[in-house]
């Protein structure tokens, strides 16, 4: 019953969104009248009157904050932040947790009023619209961070990193990591991350797939954007890059990358070597099939020499323990977003990947490998949020050394 349930919620926030809306406010109306009726019903109607002026209230500001709710949504394209076409979904889950509210606090001032009652007690609500207000505006205020905010504070993240596998005598090498850019049309997100890049002056730079949102795979103007923006990223030893979930065939990213400076690598080993510095680049498509995707390294990895040093460029954090014992040194990735929604002291509430929040974000180490997930760049498409609470878009930078031999 559940299941068919969620099956015709599904489809009606896809296929007919606007009566749901217009459901939500009759189902608050509704709930005004049937309380102030109720109330009428048992002789008191001077009480019935106070709760229908409180009810109009909060239904009122209810729908006002509704509409502030699309009016946020409908003008994310126009100042260049996100540029979804589908406002409906999010703008449903808004109206969802403002419903909640509402009949939350219509439930407590019947509550009380009821208490008062029973001890005799004349008992006042209005602190209750009070309350409705107060919360409303501090979920608003959570939605324009959210939408407007984070995800244009782009955060640096600035490893140094030192491996047994890398000569101690030679120039450390800077790589930074760049994943899941979702771009849909470059907007002041993706030009802040070219500021920062370019700025640190990178040596290489790895992107570890989702490079077009998941809504935008087969738009040229998507792609064309992806490309002016890899076009501007200035590393003298390359751009690397691999498949990631959005990707799905070796054609659709050979025409992704055509015509720009990009190296993509398709289960294949590169050595790159910066000022006296070998640097192996393994890359690995993503398939989110386990038993595929190790192969793939296993391919990937052959003739790599031993003692070599290792940089798996991956887009999920799914392959560590097989990264591990393939003996990998340095392991960037992705695709979590960081859980792109965050709670307080809870983190992700989803990070889509196998290990569910063991390696939502950060830096990792497993049985002698290290690995770093980045939070990434953009935005889940389709019809969810463009949004990131608590969550800021993130590049990261990785200043890689030799570990000094101790005499």
């Amino acid at each position: 019953m559940l299941i068919y349930a969620r099956r015709l919620l599904f489809f009606m926030i896809m296929h007919q969104p606007s009566q749901i809306l217009l459901g939500a406010a009759v189902l608050g109306v509704a709930g005004v009248v049937a309380t102030a009726g109720a109330s009428t019903l048992i002789g008191r109607r001077r009480r019935a009157r106070a709760l229908t002026a409180e009810g109009l209230t909060l239904t009122s500001a209810f729908l006002l904050f509704c509409l502030a709710d699309w009016g946020l949504l409908r003008a994310l394209p126009l100042l260049r932040l996100s540029f979804s076409s589908e406002v409906m979904p999010p703008l449903l889950a808004s109206v969802m947790v403002r419903l909640l509210v509402f009949w939350g606090l219509m439930g407590a001032m019947l509550l009380a009023r009821w208490r008062g009652r029973r001890r005799g007690v004349e008992v006042r609500t209005r602190s209750a619209v009070i309350l409705f207000l107060a919360v409303n505006l501090c979920f608003s205020a959570v939605q324009v961070d959210a939408y407007v905010v984070e995800p244009l504070l782009v955060e640096t993240t600035e490893l140094s990193l030192a491996f047994d596998d890398l000569d101690a005598t030679a120039p450390p090498v800077r790589v930074v990591h760049i994943t899941d850019t979702h771009i849909e049309r470059s907007s002041f997100r993706e030009a802040s991350v070219v500021r920062r890049v370019n700025a640190l002056e990178p040596d290489i730079v790895v992107f570890t797939g989702d490079y077009l949102n998941m809504s935008n795979l087969s738009d040229p103007v998507s792609a064309a954007h992806f490309r002016q923006f890899v076009a501007q990223i200035e590393a003298p030893y390359g751009i690397y890059a691999v498949r990631g979930t959005v990707e799905p065939t070796p054609a659709s990213m050979a025409r992704l990358v055509e015509g720009t400076q990009v190296v993509w690598l398709e289960q294949e080993a590169v050595t790159v070597n910066v000022r006296r510095q070998p640097v192996t680049l393994v890359g690995v498509a993503c398939s989110h099939k386990q038993e595929l995707d190790a192969a793939r390294l296993t391919q990937a990895m052959n003739g790599v020499p031993d003692g070599a040093f290792t940089l798996l460029a991956y887009h999920s954090p799914d392959l560590i323990r097989e990264a591990a014992e393939r003996q990998v040194d340095l392991y960037l990735g992705g695709h979590t977003h960081g859980g792109q929604l965050r709670l307080p002291f809870y983190g992700a509430l989803v990070t889509c990947s196998i290990y569910g929040k063991q390696y939502e974000s950060g830096l990792f180490e497993e049985d002698g490998a290290t690995m770093y997930i980045s939070r990434g760049v953009g935005f889940e498409g389709g019809g969810m949020p463009r949004a990131r609470f608590l969550c800021r878009p993130e590049i990261v930078s990785i200043e890689l050394s030799g570990t000094e031999v101790r005499k």
